[in-house]
């Protein structure tokens, strides 16, 4: 593989780093990864402020065909995605942006398309994410939570859980059960509906540390255009396995380790322990260097995933993969930090936090990316089943 740009997207990568980098210098010191927005006031109006910044420069709509305001092209979102993760910026709704618009111009019809991604470009609507259920997280072909068609409408009734931002989104899109009598995978039904209709109800689900990101949403009697559905009826399950593939193939957390690395290695040329300089320790330059290589190799796999997109040549085996691979990664650099920063590695909101205690915050929420957007586990019976052709156990 050869991934020698072009003087022409050397050109446009730095543009993209540049808008970044004046956009990380207006960041509240709140905001660490894009679920601060959903968390923290300032840093929702910070997200916003970004997101429209990335807007009227087109760059929200990368890729995307010219009728729906589209420009550039599929390693110019690679690009793009890169500064982002790099200098750590909101501004990219990452359900509206990174995985629906992409699925739509796969799956949805051009009344579909026409309706809903020009206020997804324009950053004038977020959305939220309606999958796992109470009993329905990895084997998502399980759920329960219905939408029955009676007429011109949809009639939802039931309950979903851990939905990032569903408390700040304007508009969801899920999968629902659409036929109680067919059989699994064929009675599953994708739906975008308006988090404002009558009949939903928020519920947040806050941490330990009293910050909301996730919620449960319940339907109750929830009536939803028919016209609002993406595929075909009881076909759903097609159309989420197009998404999956947008939502396990993003650069932009490798790119953020790429620069959490970089903060790391210069703690260390500048802090001693016992007199002498940390980066001077042979076990922790042995470490830091092996996650270099690792997080290098993440970075180049998640261009060969671009690369499989850009030809329609991705298979669910390869997001999979680059999937597993960069959150365990993701997990191990959170946890090595720590065990380097020591004691200070667990403080925050203190002059004595080591990069804004910036890894505290992480290794809380390192081990989120091992099981959203499926669980590992449910990740690796994917790559055996369908990349390597390993019988399933009976």
């Amino acid at each position: 593989m050869d991934f020698e740009f072009t003087e022409e997207q050397m050109a446009r990568r730095k543009e993209f780093f540049d808008v970044c980098k004046e956009l990380e210098r207006q960041k509240p010191p709140e905001y660490i990864g894009f679920e601060s927005a959903y968390s923290d006031e300032t840093c929702w109006e910070y997200d916003r402020h970004c997101a429209k910044e990335f807007a009227k420069r087109g760059w929200l709509a990368l890729e995307w065909p010219p009728e729906y305001g589209g420009s550039g092209t599929m390693m110019d979102r690679v690009l793009f995605s890169e500064a982002r993760g790099y200098h750590g910026v909101a501004g990219l709704d990452v359900f509206g942006v990174g995985m629906l618009a992409p699925t739509l111009f796969a799956a949805a019809s051009d009344d579909i398309k026409r309706e809903f991604l020009p206020p997804i470009a324009a950053a004038e609507v977020t959305w939220c994410e309606l999958w796992s259920e109470p009993n329905a997280g990895s084997d998502l072909a399980s759920l329960t939570c219905a939408a029955i068609k009676k007429g011109d409408e949809y009639i939802l009734n039931g309950q979903k859980t851990w939905t990032t931002g569903a408390h700040k989104a304007d508009w969801g899109f899920g999968v629902f059960k659409s036929d109680p009598e067919a059989r699994s995978h064929h009675n599953l039904s994708f739906l975008l509906l308006d988090m404002k209709t009558p009949g939903i109800t928020v519920r947040p689900l806050p941490y330990m540390n009293g910050e909301t990101i996730y919620n449960e949403v319940y339907f109750d009697d929830v009536r939803i255009p028919a016209k609002n559905i993406v595929g075909q009826e009881n076909e759903g399950w097609a159309v989420v396995n197009t998404l999956a593939g947008f939502e396990r193939s993003n650069i932009d957390q490798i790119m953020s380790m790429v620069r959490g690395l970089e903060g790391l290695v210069q703690y260390c040329n500048e802090t001693r322990r016992s007199g002498q300089l940390l980066a001077k320790d042979p076990l922790i330059r042995n470490r830091l260097a092996q996650t270099a290589c690792d997080i290098e190799a993440a970075r180049t796999l998640a261009y060969r995933v671009a690369d499989l997109q850009n030809r329609n040549e991705m298979s669910l085996m390869d997001a999979s993969a680059l999937k597993v691979f960069a959150s365990d990664l993701g997990e191990r650099l959170a946890f090595l930090a720590t065990e380097i920063l020591g004691p200070y590695g667990q403080v925050k909101s203190s002059r004595w936090a080591p990069m804004n205690g910036t890894w505290e915050a992480l290794y809380h929420d390192c081990f989120v990316f091992t099981i959203s957007m499926g669980t590992n586990e449910i990740q690796k019976n994917i790559i055996a089943w369908y990349g390597l052709g390993l019988p399933r156990m009976k």
